[in-house]
């Protein structure tokens, strides 16, 4: 099973969702301001779950609304302690109870936290400008991902690793404490120092018997865990920092990306007890670790917090990925700040040289490129100031290396094999419509392949679905994840069925495909988008593979119009002698295991041939090697 791990992860990354119970309107309600003053301290705490000695005198503070999912839930009393320093911010939760649990996705599930650090929008209590972190103790380590990550920014799944925040989790004298120490850096820009106005939100999930679970709000938002949503918050405010001998200070660029050709300013907020000169020292290091431009500041920092601004010349450098190193000469302040240079392009003539090359390519290949610009031209209108930029700058050189084959006649994306992604122009209403693809490396001339669709799950697109390996029998399949016209519409809203039939179209039309052998397969939301794909055209598809799927998500997603669940009889009709591999983890609590278990029955009640796995110990997520090797062996038989 050569590489399995990077066909695995694909399981992995998927769906997080939650259901959008208690949908409510709180866009007109007051700003909650959060009290008293976040205490600032000079020196980060110990984090080992235990309170120190000198943080005692933090106020303790309570959880404004809570939420019982059964009635006869105890409740534990739990409280929270916030403070924070020149380069970090503390939190310390404290629940009344003896011991902690380790469930899958605790942050959702129990036990664990999120939390929300906000930009306000102009006085709304919703922003679309956040974070938010998940938390939750984890004693196995397969589940090690699920510790500490960013769950969403500005919307968006993000799933990036927190390397440099420190959590720790122990019980002891009835008491348990979750202690969280936070990089400002890993939270970027949100320090307070250079924010006029802050917002914050926690949530914790308290873990109650097998199953129940109960929700402290400081702001009740239950959108708080949903991606594609704004966030509600409270106003969080920051007492001033105390000086000290040694500088304390934090910088921000002025802007994290730019075009060649611009330069960027520094801000350095900062505090010093000392009267004598500081020098701050700069180093720009390349992405292959290079200096490529060093010097100095000597500002002049009082007992009182002032901000500093200095002009650093980048206009001279090549597009590209850099970082910035900020230390004083004494080495107690280090800082570092990742931005980026894009080429300096005009769309606009991006788009003429596109249209002239229109008759030397593929038209798949010329609508591919279309979509591409498109793209490109999409996300350089939506970057805010502080986001680095390095996959479009390197999107960006992939498309002007592509363009200036075509202009030589040459079509890269025609004669491309492996992974990639294309378009096609849908004929539902015209719009360019995105798709990813993977070729298998060695394909052979008059052969036909079989093509395995894989819808994603929730949260996420296409991009984020397929994985390069040489694992068997994956790499004698053409494989398709369509996008769905979107990330989290449950494969029924917004022409999502339309588009994987129209993406499957466009593969059969560029690639020799057996249409003959057909298999649908989804993890999470894409596993009811196969119930319900399948239910929409039967004659389509061969088999059908679902992981950690839901009998009924449309409906309990609240997507408007009326939606097959699959519990019910008369919708599986079609599902006769029809091969299906099912896999589900029992300690499943987002798809819950049992309605799977149901759906079972029903389907093989209606003459599904139905293969299933389950393993005993699993939640929502991929199956394990062992496991995957039988859908793999299940894959062979039903595509002979």
């Amino acid at each position: 099973m050569k590489k399995a791990a990077a066909i695995l992860a694909i399981f992995m990354i998927g769906s997080l969702f939650i259901y959008p119970v208690f949908a409510q309107d709180t866009q007109s309600n007051p700003i909650l301001n959060i009290e008293p003053e976040v205490n600032f301290i000079s020196a980060a705490p110990v984090i080992d779950g235990v309170l120190d000695d000198s943080l005692q005198n933090l106020p303790a503070r309570m959880f404004r609304f809570t939420y019982r999912s059964n009635p006869k839930n105890s409740l534990a009393e739990v409280s929270y302690r916030l403070a924070y320093g020149s380069d970090f911010f503390y939190l310390f939760i404290e629940a009344q109870t003896d011991s902690f649990v380790c469930r899958d996705r605790g942050y959702q599930n129990g036990d664990g936290f999120h939390l929300v650090f906000a930009i306000p929008d102009s006085g709304r209590v919703k922003t679309d400008e956040f974070y938010v972190l998940a938390f939750s103790p984890q004693m196995n380590p397969k589940r090690s991902w699920q510790k500490k990550f960013i769950w969403y920014r500005n919307r968006d799944l993000s799933f990036k690793k927190l390397k440099n925040t420190r959590f720790k989790v122990k019980s002891e004298d009835g008491k348990t404490g979750y202690e969280l120490l936070i990089p400002w850096s890993e939270i970027y820009p949100y320090h307070p120092w250079h924010l006029n106005k802050s917002g914050f939100n926690l949530s914790f999930v308290q873990a109650v018997g097998e199953k129940e679970k109960n929700y402290f709000f400081i702001v009740e938002d239950w959108r708080m865990q949903s991606e594609q949503s704004s966030r509600l918050y409270g106003g969080l405010k920051f007492s001033s920092p105390v000086p000290a001998k040694i500088l304390q200070a934090y910088g921000i660029l002025n802007k994290n990306h730019c075009s060649r050709g611009e330069d960027i300013a520094l801000k350095i907020a900062g505090i010093s007890g000392e009267s004598k000169t500081l020098k701050i020292i700069y180093k720009i290091l390349d992405d292959k670790e290079k200096i490529v431009k060093n010097g100095e500041f000597i500002p002049e920092y009082s007992e009182k917090l002032s901000r500093k601004n200095y002009f650093l010349k980048t206009s001279d450098l090549l597009s590209g990925s850099y970082r910035l190193q900020l230390s004083d000469n004494s080495g107690n302040f280090t800082q570092e700040i990742p931005f980026t240079i894009l080429p300096n392009i005009k769309p606009a003539g991006l788009k003429k040289r596109l249209t002239n090359i229109k008759n030397k390519i593929d038209p798949g290949s010329y609508t591919t490129l279309e979509f591409k610009l498109e793209e490109i031209k999409t996300k350089m209108r939506k970057l805010k100031y502080y986001d680095t930029a390095g996959e479009l700058q390197k999107n960006i050189k992939k498309f002007l290396l592509i363009l200036e084959q075509a202009e030589t006649g040459k079509d890269i994306i025609a004669s491309r094999t492996g992974l990639s992604r294309r378009a096609y122009k849908s004929k539902v209403d015209g719009t360019l419509q995105p798709y990813t693809v993977k070729i298998p490396r060695n394909m052979q001339t008059g052969k036909k392949y079989p093509l395995l669709v894989f819808l994603h799950g929730s949260g996420m697109d296409d991009r984020r679905v397929l994985k390069e390996s040489s694992e068997e029998p994956l790499n004698n399949f053409i494989e398709l994840a369509p996008f769905g016209r979107g990330t989290s519409n449950a494969y029924s809203a917004d022409h999502a069925q339309d588009d994987i039939r129209e993406a499957i179209d466009d593969v059969i039309k560029h690639y020799p495909v057996d249409t003959s052998r057909i298999i649908l397969s989804g993890f999470s939301m894409g596993g009811y988008g196969v119930y319900r794909t399948f239910y929409e055209s039967p004659d389509r598809f061969r088999a059908l593979a679902i992981f950690s799927g839901h009998p009924d998500l449309a409906n309990k997603y609240g997507v408007p119009g009326t939606h097959p669940n699959f519990l019910q009889p008369e919708y599986l009709k079609p599902f006769k002698d029809v091969p299906i591999f099912i896999f589900h983890g029992k300690q499943d609590r987002n798809c819950p295991f049992e309605l799977t278990e149901q759906l079972i029955a029903a389907l093989r009640k209606a003459g599904a041939k139905v293969t299933f796995y389950f393993e005993e110990n699993k939640g929502h997520g991929r199956p394990e090697k062992e496991t995957f090797k039988k859908y793999l062996q299940w894959l062979l038989r039903v595509t002979k």
